[in-house]
């Protein structure tokens, strides 16, 4: 009997295992592509930097190197996709995105667009190693969370609104990204099993990564368990407004003995402000951008007079003041910006960083335009390469 026991404790715990039969892969989901070819949105979020260096090679080391994740996202995306509504509670909206594989970006990747920085986060001439192994399977789950959990804030789903609106999903590192992180993480348990996602999690290079942890590990992971009958979206609505938790999450505040000088928010004519653009509000009570510095950040990221911003990363915005707010707020905490613009009818985004323009006296201005999203080389990963695609001939 005792060899029998030890034969048992030897074998690996159930609990690594995948719980698929848990769900009823019964919801509708998006068509999801892995795109490791635009090389335009690379050299968009770094134009300086491709002045002299190139960005088709860069994103030919991205499509050479990114086989174990191309094969795991061919295993594993449709379930992912499914388990993610099943245990958020919230429905996909939309037919289909692309995940953008680049091998450089500023932060830890984007939820909308979807884009995980494949070859290391770059900031100036700071190159941070990437995640690997289920560390990079964490991060895709997580970037997926944060897109999967703006779907309750579509159009035309009013039923979700009290869960949009709710105070824990506004964004930040404390809230909307906690969340996204706990449904990542409970995602990852039944996909790359439970063990392997807790090494993940508790590896040195998420805990310099997540500024939240310390919240998320008090506050969520052992108190909101999510099945699919008990979602995420349950647990926010069950959360009232006033609770110890949503007071717990609210992002701290600046100490007032700080030395730094304070960040100029509030743009104003002639344009004097960080971005250089001024706005009203337009008929659909939206900020409208109305004028508009071209030797300025606002222009180099590919906003133009007359766009409205919608959103940025996610949030709602109805003044000027809530939209430059936002803006450095990104850049503080995350390295950058996502906006949701309307320009001509449509709803495009936009990826704000707080690029390092060339002075106009110096006689050389980059604008960049390909960093307007819609703008930029979407090119479908399975279509065939063009002359600038990553298939040119390797240069010297």
């Amino acid at each position: 009997m005792l060899i029998a026991v030890l034969v048992l404790l030897s074998l690996p715990l159930a609990a690594q295992e995948a719980f698929y039969d848990i769900f009823r892969y019964n919801n509708r989901i998006p068509e999801v592509h892995l795109n490791d070819r635009s090389v335009s949105l690379q050299q968009g979020l770094y134009p300086l930097f491709y002045l002299e260096n190139s960005a088709v090679r860069d994103m030919r080391y991205v499509a050479r190197n990114d086989t174990a994740l191309v094969s795991f996202w061919e295993s594993k995306g449709d379930t992912i996709l499914h388990i993610l509504t099943e245990l958020s509670g919230i429905p996909w909206q939309e037919d289909e995105f692309d995940i953008y594989l680049v091998r450089y970006f500023p932060t830890i990747g984007s939820g909308d667009p979807l884009i995980i920085p494949f070859g290391g986060i770059k900031y100036g001439s700071v190159i941070e190693a990437p995640p690997e192994g289920n560390r990079m399977k964490l991060l895709l789950a997580f970037q997926l969370a944060r897109r999967m959990l703006t779907q309750a804030d579509q159009p035309h789903r009013d039923v979700y609104l009290p869960v949009a609106y709710h105070p824990l999903m506004q964004p930040g590192p404390y809230r909307f990204d906690n969340l996204a992180m706990l449904l990542a993480i409970n995602t990852c348990y039944n996909i790359i099993g439970i063990d392997s996602t807790v090494d993940a999690w508790q590896s040195a290079w998420w805990q310099n990564k997540f500024p939240g942890r310390h919240i998320l590990q008090e506050y969520f992971l052992d108190q909101w368990i999510l099945t699919p009958g008990q979602t995420l979206s349950d647990w926010i609505l069950a959360e009232p407004y006033g609770s110890p938790l949503v007071a717990a999450t609210r992002p701290p505040r600046p100490s007032s003995g700080s030395s730094e000088p304070a960040r100029i928010y509030i743009e104003k004519l002639p344009l004097e402000g960080s971005l250089g653009m001024s706005m009203t509000v337009s008929r659909d009570n939206f900020p409208q951008i109305d004028k508009i510095d071209v030797y300025r950040l606002a222009y180099a990221s590919g906003l133009r007079e007359g766009d409205q911003i919608r959103r940025v990363d996610g949030a709602l915005v109805r003044t000027h003041k809530d939209v430059v707010e936002r803006i450095l707020e990104g850049f503080d905490v995350n390295g950058g910006a996502t906006l949701q613009i309307m320009r001509d009818g449509r709803v495009q985004s936009l990826v704000m960083i707080p690029l390092e323009l060339l002075p106009f006296d110096e006689g050389r201005f980059f604008i960049p335009d390909t960093l307007n999203m819609d703008s930029l080389d979407w090119s479908d990963p399975n279509s065939e390469p063009s002359d600038t695609s990553l298939d040119s001939p390797d240069e010297p």
